[in-house]
């Protein structure tokens, strides 16, 4: 027998599987490309999905600062209208004429003139508040007016001074106050 033919045969079967070997590891290099291809496009999507996620999150965060910076202006624009207020307050109480001043510490003396006290106020009140007590004098205090009336043992003090009031007066109406003016 020849062995050409059957060289031939060999050698015909190993082109044969040669090439199957070759269209199969093409289709398997297409179908892994693929594969990759479907994989980076997931994963760009995911990507863009968190990006986009993430530019909202971002958007959110800076109009919720902006809000809350607006909100603090707000607020301290209001303190400075309430504080104007208090100090015009303030200023007008200062100002008071005589005759005013004289019947705000006669209502103050009134409640306590018959107690064991000694009373105190600032210089400009002292006139008016001799004559309208019988209360030793003990002195002048630092404040816009009022008296601050103090046992003689010096144990049990009482603040009446127009400081002391308005202080407590506009703690106290605070919300009022608010409200008169921002609704």
């Amino acid at each position: 027998m020849p062995l050409e033919p059957i060289i031939e045969e060999i050698v015909r079967k190993g082109q044969q599987q040669i090439a199957e070997i070759k269209r199969s590891g093409k289709e398997e290099v297409e179908k892994i490309i693929q594969e990759a291809r479907e994989e980076a496009n997931e994963i760009l999507k995911k990507a863009r999905e968190e990006a986009e996620k993430e530019v909202e999150r971002l958007r959110r965060q800076e109009i919720s600062g902006i809000n809350l910076e607006m909100k603090k202006e707000e607020l301290a624009r209001k303190r400075e209208v309430v504080e104007k207020v208090y100090q015009t307050l303030v200023d007008r109480v200062r100002n008071l004429d005589d005759s005013d001043r004289e019947a705000l510490l006669k209502a103050l003396l009134e409640k306590y003139g018959d107690g064991e006290y000694v009373v105190y106020s600032n210089e400009r009140d002292e006139a008016i508040v001799k004559k309208l007590t019988n209360l030793e004098y003990a002195g002048n205090i630092e404040c816009l007016g009022g008296v601050v009336l103090e046992t003689k043992d010096g144990e049990y003090r009482i603040n009446l001074t127009f400081d002391n009031l308005l202080q407590e007066l506009y703690e106290s109406k605070m919300k009022d106050i608010y409200e008169k003016l921002f609704g």
